[in-house]
């Protein structure tokens, strides 16, 4: 008997808490439903991180899903973004007595990127220029070039990660 008044009262909180208007939704501009990401540009001699960085925050924009992803022309607002340098860090090596390095074993990549958000048709723009950062640890492998495409990936990844999140929730 106790057993069964215990379900009872524990299934009335769970309907009175469910029900108290809390729900979960997106943090995103109310006027807002779609996004564009614009040709990203590259002020570093790095080749292919503008590309990098617009797959990467396209993806994030996807994943995140405040706003829907369209192109150009389509778009409630366009994102710009410019890619202010890159580099490419030793952070852990292999020595031996004599200090002598034979070979980097961990690297650090890191990417500055300047974004801003801009509705079409107006002059001052919704967000304005902001800088970020983005870095990432990785390992040499054979192909030190494959290791720093991917490690750029990665930075870009987390740049993109922080310009999704100030994006949408800078209302």
């Amino acid at each position: 008997m106790k057993s069964v008044s215990f379900i009872c009262c524990m299934a009335a909180a769970f309907l009175f808490i469910s029900g108290c208007g809390y729900h979960i939704g997106y943090l995103g501009h109310p006027q807002i439903k779609s996004i564009a990401v614009a040709p990203v540009t590259n002020q570093t001699t790095v080749y292919n991180v503008a590309a990098e960085m617009r797959a990467m925050l396209a993806e994030q924009f996807n994943v995140d899903g405040t706003y829907k992803l369209e192109n150009l022309r389509n778009a409630d607002c366009i994102l710009y973004a410019n890619v202010l340098n890159f580099t490419t860090t030793k952070v852990t090596d292999t020595s031996d007595e004599d200090e002598v390095v034979f070979r980097v074993v961990e690297w650090q990549a890191t990417v500055n990127v300047e974004f801003t958000v801009i509705i079409p048709g107006r002059k001052e723009p919704v967000i304005k220029k902001r800088a970020v950062t983005g870095s990432c640890l990785f390992q040499s492998t054979g192909d030190m070039e494959t290791s720093r495409r991917n490690g750029a990936r990665l930075a870009c990844r987390q740049a993109a990660v922080t310009i999704v999140q100030y994006t949408t929730e800078a209302w």
